[in-house]
């Protein structure tokens, strides 16, 4: 079967590899059919291994070497295992990404996104940019009819961004500031904008490309104050507050100067979401966080059997993957016209890959 195998920075090749082995009990095989990249991806491509084992192997996973890319993908059920129920040769099903052990304290409390064994699939173990792949048939949430390949396929970072902004709650008429508008954070803007009636948010977006003003526009936050980020200055969010600094920021970039950045425009008794991961150490001002009483609340994943039905109804209900969709790519092209044009900034929206020919879905029904 074809693959996008992960060798190295700068090193993913489409090849030719041996379809999965037998499924166990609990498994489903899937035929993907649309896939997505996220900043994950593009890490991993620049700059890896960093989360791909690579070299060791996965304490969980036990995957040692290169993998099969893909944890943002679509695909049609053609085998089941023999335990498996609820999930039938033919349906359409977007898995949840990372597998949880059910069994650990955090997993017992519901917080399966957390869990103490979680394996990602596309980076601990093998992932959906392939014409095959098996995965946990609970981690498989059914599509609705009227949900798209195309909208389906970016479910799982919708269903991210939805258990983030489920982290903090939006309440009417608070002031409301996004730093970054890329993979994570256009999702994170539409699922501000699905919480909000008609006119209770105030928003203002920080992001250094001032073309995501026309993608911000798009997806329904035309009333938003956009500010470019190399002409962002502390003043500039207290002058457009009163001066009393922002309720929530939510900051999706991951940079250790938005960090800062962000913190300094948060309200007395206001909240940080953060949803970017910096890379290496942040100082954090402490001196001036702890007086206003702020809080900073993180977030990471999404709890699968929650947050992922909540994406895909929403998906189904809008417009919104054709608002955020910038390319959709063959997986052939998966390196030139997706990974490289990410890793410059040219690309303003989601970059879809199609992973099997058309007529695949007829093919593989019972």
């Amino acid at each position: 079967m074809k693959a996008a195998i992960y060798h190295g920075p700068f090193d993913v090749r489409i090849e030719e590899v041996p379809e999965p082995g037998p499924l166990g009990p609990d498994e489903v095989l899937l035929a993907p059919l649309m896939g997505s990249l996220c900043g994950t991806d593009v890490t991993e491509f620049v700059a890896g291994p960093k989360m791909i084992p690579l070299h060791e192997a996965h304490p969980v996973s036990g995957h040692q070497g290169p993998v099969i890319l893909g944890h943002e993908f679509v695909g049609i059920i053609v085998e089941v295992g023999a335990d498996v129920t609820g999930l039938r040769i033919g349906q359409r099903v977007v898995p949840g990404a990372g597998m949880w052990c059910g069994t650990c304290p955090l997993c017992l409390v519901g917080r399966t996104n957390i869990c103490e064994r979680y394996v990602l699939y596309g980076i601990h173990a093998q992932g959906g940019l392939a014409e095959r792949v098996k995965v946990p048939a609970r981690m498989c949430v059914p599509v609705p009819e009227s949900c798209s390949n195309e909208a389906a396929a970016l479910a799982q970072p919708y269903a991210v961004a939805i258990h983030a902004v489920g982290r903090v709650g939006i309440n009417p008429g608070q002031r409301v500031a996004l730093f970054g508008v890329g993979g994570i954070g256009s999702f994170l803007l539409a699922a501000l904008l699905a919480q909000q009636t008609q006119g209770d948010l105030s928003l203002i977006v920080v992001d250094k490309d001032e073309r995501k003003q026309h993608l911000i526009d798009r997806l329904g936050a035309s009333s938003s104050i956009f500010i470019k980020a190399d002409e962002w200055t502390e003043a500039t969010i207290w002058n457009l507050t009163q001066r009393r600094g922002v309720d929530l920021v939510i900051e999706a970039s991951g940079s250790p100067v938005a960090v800062q950045r962000a913190l300094s425009a948060v309200c007395r008794g206001g909240t940080l979401l953060q949803v970017g991961i910096p890379v290496g150490l942040v100082p954090l001002p402490l001196g001036q966080v702890v007086p206003r009483e702020v809080s900073i609340i993180t977030t990471n994943g999404m709890i699968c059997d929650v947050d992922l039905p909540l994406a895909l109804g929403l998906l189904s209900q809008t417009d919104l993957a054709a608002q955020i969709t910038d390319r959709i790519i063959p997986l052939d092209s998966l390196v030139p016209d997706g990974l490289e044009p990410l890793d410059r900034h040219e690309v303003l929206g989601k970059v879809l890959v199609r992973i099997q020919e058309k007529g695949v879905e007829n093919a593989c029904k019972p």
